[in-house]
């Protein structure tokens, strides 16, 4: 599916915190991530439900659902930030339709992979969740930022195991997460792709397995 990309966010936007995955355990970073986004002038409004716990999970799977929907559906709302990773996004895309002409900023990664890769939607971000966000490096914030609110992006640097030259749709993900929508009509066009794995201090054997 294909969607206009959302406006840029600014200050003073209200963005929604929702917990689709698993149940809240980091209290201090989360507050702490909250207030990142405050400290940059946004306003943030917890879900009724981001703090639910059943087992491992941050609620049952229809209030996990719901609680997506309402940050989906409701125009209040300019930007939804996923609270933690875990598990649990799978077991809310059983029977589940996105909404007609989505056009949001969605913001997370690990276990939210499987929503940013069923829905495709153009306003999905993989990036730091509310868990996480205080301890990214200032460089990694101020990138997340000029991104949504449209400023200038200065090109990514790094070290490459191979040399030469490669074009195509940058598309992040969890290698967990996404080996488990492979085959479903949840997985995405990777026709092209240029694969991004976010996976790290897993054993060889195991990226191994699941790469093959």
């Amino acid at each position: 599916m294909a969607y206009a990309p959302p406006a840029p966010l600014k200050p003073g936007d209200l963005l929604y915190a929702i917990a689709p995955s698993g149940a809240l355990r980091e209290t201090t970073k989360f507050e702490a991530g909250v207030q990142v986004w405050c400290d940059r002038g946004y306003r943030v409004e917890l879900s009724p439900t981001y703090d639910n716990r059943w087992g491992y999970l941050a609620g049952t799977d229809d209030q996990r659902r719901q609680q997506l929907l309402e940050a989906l559906t409701n125009p209040k709302y300019q930007g939804i930030l996923c609270v933690r990773g875990g598990y649990g996004g799978t077991r809310l895309l059983e029977n589940w339709q996105w909404p007609a002409d989505l056009n949001k900023w969605l913001i997370g990664f690990s276990d939210i992979t499987s929503l940013l890769w069923s829905g495709q939607i153009s306003g999905g971000i993989h990036g730091p969740l509310l868990t996480t966000l205080s301890q990214e490096p200032d460089w990694s914030r101020q990138r997340l930022f000029n991104w949504l609110e449209h400023h200038t992006l200065e090109p990514l640097t790094g070290d490459s195991w191979v040399s030469g030259t490669a074009t195509g749709k940058l598309l992040p993900a969890n290698l967990t997460v996404a080996t488990c929508l492979l085959g479903t009509s949840h997985e995405p066009d990777l026709t092209g792709a240029i694969l991004a794995l976010e996976d790290v201090t897993e054993a060889p054997y195991r990226l191994d397995r699941m790469l093959t």
